[in-house]
């Protein structure tokens, strides 16, 4: 078995590790979570310095993003979030206008409508919100597998905030050439830098 075969292996047990302690999480103690790391992320230098975020719609047991993503639009940010090209494992960004126009996109995660008027490209002052099942100490995540993030960010480089509950924080996690690093990570407890370790 190649080392790749066996990274890929470990994140697939980690990845059910990972989704069944969010599913275990009380609901209050996540509402709570999403309170807070919503607070510091809007708190963040990041955040005050972007005129457009790329942010996502979270499913259920992620990281809660709808009050986020309200808060973002009423500060006047240009907000975009992910439409996934499953047969290309690719993904863009379209413009978000409104919460109530949200359709089901691929893998019935809410997008905004998709027209060319609303494609949005990054820039120097994009701020990207990065879901995931897990983090570690060198900025690396753990995502739900499609590589969707990981190729946009091998070409577009953008500052990164990854969003995640400090118990799915992992000492060290199994990476490959492929796997990007964050600038930091934000979860109820704390904020972890990790500048300069991106490639």
């Amino acid at each position: 078995m190649s080392s790749r075969e066996l990274t890929g292996q470990q994140k697939k047990a980690l990845r059910t590790e990972m989704m069944h302690l969010r599913r275990e999480m009380p609901f209050a103690v996540r509402a709570a979570a999403d309170h807070a790391i919503a607070d510091a992320v809007l708190a963040s230098p990041e955040y005050a310095a972007a005129k457009q975020v790329f942010a996502y719609v979270s499913m259920p047991h992620e990281v809660g993003t709808r009050e986020l993503l309200a808060r973002m639009l009423a500060d006047g940010k240009t907000v975009g979030l992910p439409v996934c090209e499953m047969q290309t494992h690719t993904m863009l960004f379209y413009r978000l206008d409104s919460m109530t126009e949200l359709v089901s996109g691929a893998y019935r995660i809410p997008v905004p409508p998709v027209s060319p008027e609303r494609l949005l490209h990054p820039a120097a002052d994009t701020l990207m919100l990065v879901p995931m099942l897990a983090f570690d100490g060198d900025g690396y995540r753990l995502g739900a597998g499609g590589g969707y993030y990981d190729r946009y960010l091998a070409a577009n480089r953008v500052q990164t905030i990854g969003i995640c509950y400090a118990a799915c924080r992992q000492a060290q996690l199994p990476h490959d050439e492929y796997d990007r690093t964050l600038t930091c990570c934000v979860t109820e407890q704390k904020r972890e830098d990790f500048y300069g370790r991106s490639e």
